[in-house]
């Protein structure tokens, strides 16, 4: 596991067409949202805490579309290469090799994304002279990012089994769309769920303040939309958590009905 963890690492992280679609995308985010906002007062914001949490929703927006799609084409490779069969006679279980090709190609793609959220904390300590920012953003990318990541990198992991890479790229930006940024009044939507991968739970119920006149109109499937509170936070987190092992354990079983 480790093995496949570190080689699955570095030759993501290799990759060229990583560093150029996240690059494309974050220069539509420089342009379109507040992403350079340096007081971030649109948002009434002043405590460091807030702050990160306001980087965290506009890093959210975006750059997970790109670490979906980066993940698309990652668990057929052996088998578009026909290397499965020479993996397969080596002393590593394919349980072993999954877990540490999931982990390390995740691990890799998640790597710029973090550069562009903790970029912006500097940029934030370095104008506005608050260090404790620095630990805030670690706290808020680890609650609120890193959960939604590890369900979406398991998605993407195993949606080109039923797909074709190309198509689920598609279908994937669709569903960001719809299940994570559309809000809830414009049409039924997971958007603003406990199924949502944003994070906005952990970001309202543990660490920072509702925003002033911020609120959510009736919508269809407000059941699966409970009050920010600490007890929603930690159960959006384990939500995002057993979503991603029980994608997994599908394609470990998919995996085993291949070999058979």
């Amino acid at each position: 596991m480790i093995a496949s963890l570190r080689y699955e690492f570095a030759m993501q992280l290799r990759r060229p067409s990583l560093w150029i679609v996240y690059g494309l995308v974050v220069a539509v985010m420089v342009t379109v949202l507040d992403y350079w906002s340096l007081d971030l007062g649109v948002y009434e914001v002043s405590a460091p805490k807030e702050a990160m949490g306001v980087a965290a929703q506009i890093v959210v927006t975006l750059l997970p579309i790109v670490y979906g799609c980066m993940l698309a084409d990652r668990l057929p490779r052996e088998r578009v290469l026909r290397v499965d069969g020479i993996l397969d006679a080596t002393p590593s279980g394919r349980t072993a090799r999954l877990i540490g090709k999931y982990a390390g190609v995740c691990a890799a793609t998640a790597v710029p994304l973090a550069i562009a959220y903790f970029g912006r904390a500097l940029l934030y300590v370095f104008v506005e002279g608050q260090p404790s920012a620095l630990g805030w953003a670690a706290v808020t990318f680890l609650a609120s990012i890193l959960p939604g990541l590890v369900f979406v990198g398991a998605l993407a992991f195993a949606g080109p089994l039923l797909l074709p890479p190309m198509v689920f790229r598609v279908l994937f930006v669709a569903y960001w769309f719809w299940g994570n940024v559309i809000p809830a009044s414009l049409m039924p939507t997971l958007s603003h769920t406990v199924f949502s991968a944003t994070g906005e739970y952990v970001r309202y119920g543990l660490l920072t303040p509702i925003p002033p006149g911020y609120g959510r109109a009736s919508a269809v499937l407000d059941f699966l939309r409970p009050g920010y509170t600490p007890a929603t936070a930690w159960l959006w987190i384990g939500v995002m958590i057993a979503l991603a092992a029980a994608v997994l354990s599908l394609v470990r079983l998919h995996a085993s009905r291949s070999e058979s």
